[in-house]
């Protein structure tokens, strides 16, 4: 199966360099012939690119995105038209991808690490499949990340910086920012999520000044909610051309609504560059947004791929807004690395009663070290020895009135919808 041979493939790098990509598009002959949108950033990629993707598809254009990780599916991570790529065009695609692989391994000792080789595929099938527009999110920093091989992208955009992949990117925000400004290009206008730190602020406007690349950073005093409700929010925005009214975000959370308003001005670019979005498409393409895993409800469950303190802190605020009052059970299972103290600290803080459960994951913490760890902290907890009976656990402790709140891994939530008969 091509999916297994590429996740068993044994690489000479570590997710990060650009050698082992630009050889593979170039036997491949995948380099892409229609604009590229590149999206780095901690937190908010994805949401970033659904956006985009939902906007650029009503306008009639056919998109080629490429993500990931994957929750459910290996297909997720290419997606034409927003859909997951089709088995057959993987299989195709990726038997064409595995073969340049092993041509570079033989002729130059070349050794793709997995993410080379999926983003590899990616490009090739954006390319064989005659996309009109490209949207690629980096896989960790930008500096380094493999998709950063794409050299002349149409517009860079950069979502909020926290700290996440430190033993990587660095153990500041300002070095993990440097990391993420990796991605800016020489002349290529770049638009910013408005950080809060000033570090993080002059890191970015220091790269674009270095890279010529016009900078927009947009303030979130642009954005007037109008009402943020428990699964859409509508506001207002004003960007450099004109002022959106009533936009709805069928993404849910006010940082969705900063999102968006991120996603509005990569549009306006883009119409500077000859790419025409009409006003509907915006307006359709932001109120149907549909990102699995990301504040997504399935009855009285609301699931989130939160992974690090921040993305942690967004889903807090917006339960302690929408969801105040309501007996709230947090059903959890973690990756070790990511776990900072403050993380934790988040986590104790979301519900009344937690039951914890062990991630698929090699890198999991075990379901009985996350409850002691949460415990510590005062929290009235249980553990489960699957992720089935966590799932009973918390529904019963929920009862039906009551509410749970499943976040802190993107791969727990993967396991999560499958264990719901959700489709990818």
């Amino acid at each position: 199966m091509v999916i297994n041979e590429i996740h068993s493939a044994l690489g000479d790098g570590d997710k990060q360099g650009l050698r082992n990509t630009a050889a593979l598009l170039e036997t491949l002959q995948a380099w892409p012939v229609c604009p590229v949108i590149h999206v780095a950033g901690t937190n908010g990629k994805g949401s970033v690119c659904a956006m985009l993707n939902s906007v650029l598809t009503e306008a009639g254009y056919k998109t080629g995105m490429y993500t990931s990780p994957f929750l459910q599916k290996y297909n997720e991570r290419i997606r034409l038209r927003g859909i997951p790529v089709a088995d057959e065009l993987l299989i195709r695609y990726g038997n064409e991808t595995l073969d340049a692989a092993e041509k570079l391994k033989r002729e130059k000792n070349y050794h793709a690490t997995p993410f080379e080789l999926g983003t590899a595929l990616a490009f090739r099938t954006f390319r064989g499949e005659q996309c009109d527009l490209i949207i690629s999110e980096t896989g960790m920093g930008g500096r380094l990340d493999p998709t950063n091989a794409i050299p002349n992208p149409a517009v860079c955009a950069i979502t909020a910086i926290g700290m996440d992949h430190m033993q990587y990117l660095g153990g500041t925000l300002a070095e993990i920012a440097g990391e993420k400004a990796g991605i800016i290009k020489q002349g290529v206008p770049v638009v910013c999520y408005p950080p809060d730190e000033k570090t993080v602020r002059d890191v970015l406007a220091e790269k674009a000044k270095m890279e010529k690349a016009p900078l927009i950073i947009p303030e979130k005093e642009l954005i007037y909610i109008r009402e943020a409700a428990v699964r859409y929010t509508i506001a207002d925005f004003r960007t450099g051309k004109r002022t959106w009214q009533k936009l709805k975000i069928a993404l849910p959370g006010k940082h969705q609504a900063v999102n968006a308003l991120v996603v509005l001005h990569i549009l306006e670019e883009l119409e500077k560059q000859g790419i025409h979005i009409p006003e509907a498409a915006v307006k359709r393409g932001l109120s149907q947004t549909f990102w699995p895993g990301r504040l997504e409800w399935y009855g009285n469950i609301l699931m989130d791929g939160a992974h690090n303190a921040q993305g942690i802190c967004a889903f807090r605020r917006y339960t302690d807004e929408q969801l105040a009052g309501k007996r709230k059970i947090l059903l959890t299972g973690v990756l070790k690395e990511k776990l900072t103290d403050e993380m934790l600290a988040g986590l104790a803080e979301i519900a009344e009663e937690a039951v914890t459960v062990t991630p698929d994951s090699p890198r999991a913490m075990k379901a009985e070290e996350l409850n002691a760890l949460l415990a510590q902290k005062g929290l009235k907890t249980r553990t489960a020895n699957s992720l089935k009976e966590g799932l009973n656990t918390a529904r019963e402790l929920a009862g039906e009135e009551g509410l749970i709140l499943a976040t802190g891994s993107l791969y727990f939530i993967g396991a999560l919808r499958s264990e719901l008969g959700l489709n990818p």
